[in-house]
């Protein structure tokens, strides 16, 4: 066989092998900032499961499906998202979650988006081999002579087609959850200007959403509500709540909210 086309075959054959092993959930793995193996043990109640919870879904607002499976007290730990020419299994994302600690994966469902038309070059060895016969006479004193003879010339080369394939080119996505512990259950934003005039203050943090199960949902802390203080500490901002719960945890607090105009105070219980 000649080399260059054994060269040809083993690039063609490295290739498919190549593609056929990796996996863009593990190649384009982005961990969530902070979300170290550290952060993630410390904030789960419970240790990840054997197998990873799967759920599907199209692709949608980023931070609607965040907020989604915060209100079910999931938190993101990472996601992939990449676009492929090949299939990719469900199975890949699976095993990515079950590498990096996940609780939950959510798979999106791959989008379409479009074709790539190409062609692979295939050179093959190619030979002529020509044949040649003559004679000779020579003319001599002792009278002529006739000689005879053939002779065989071979000419190597090689032949090189394009071979036409098209690849079909997909969105692949997929995000990798923890369940995890809260103290309170809040999540917290800063004030908008218009806040700001309506409550004529610069402080507070305002209640952006509330995960259901925790002492937050059941002390009735509803979304819209501004807490504008914790055992008589001012709350100035979302980053000073946060502190300020961090410092109480397993304690109970009383909270101070406002909400339509009216104060109205919580006494919660918060998780360790």
């Amino acid at each position: 066989m000649n080399l260059r086309y054994s060269f040809s075959l083993v690039a063609a054959l490295s290739l498919v092998v190549l593609a056929g092993c990796a996996s863009g959930y593990k190649q384009f793995y982005q961990p969530a900032p902070g979300a170290t193996l550290e952060a993630i043990t410390a904030r789960r109640p419970s240790p990840p499961p054997a197998v990873p919870i799967v759920e599907r879904s199209q692709p949608s607002d980023a931070q609607a499906i965040l907020d989604a499976y915060a209100r079910r007290g999931y938190v993101m730990i990472g996601h992939a998202m990449f676009n492929s020419g090949k299939p990719e299994s469900e199975d890949s994302a699976v095993r990515q979650a079950h590498e990096v600690g996940a609780d939950l994966v959510l798979i999106l469902s791959p989008k379409y988006t479009g074709s790539v038309t190409s062609a692979i070059p295939i050179t093959t060895p190619t030979s002529t081999t020509s044949y040649s016969t003559g004679s000779a006479t020579a003319y001599g004193p002792g009278g002529t002579v006739t000689a005879y003879g053939s002779g065989t010339t071979t000419t190597y080369g090689s032949t090189t087609n394009y071979v036409p394939f098209t690849v079909h080119r997909s969105d692949y996505g997929a995000v990798f959850f923890v369940k995890q512990r809260f103290g309170l259950g809040l999540f917290t934003r800063d004030l908008t200007d218009a806040e700001r005039q309506v409550f004529q203050s610069n402080k507070g943090a305002a209640v952006r959403l509330v995960v259901d199960g925790t002492p937050a949902f059941d002390a009735d802390i509803l979304v819209g509500d501004v807490i504008t203080s914790i055992d008589g500490v001012v709350v100035s901002s979302a980053k000073t709540f946060n502190e300020l719960l961090r410092e109480r945890a397993g304690k109970r607090v009383s909270i101070l909210i406002v909400r339509r105009a009216q104060h109205i105070e919580k006494s919660v219980q918060l998780n360790p």
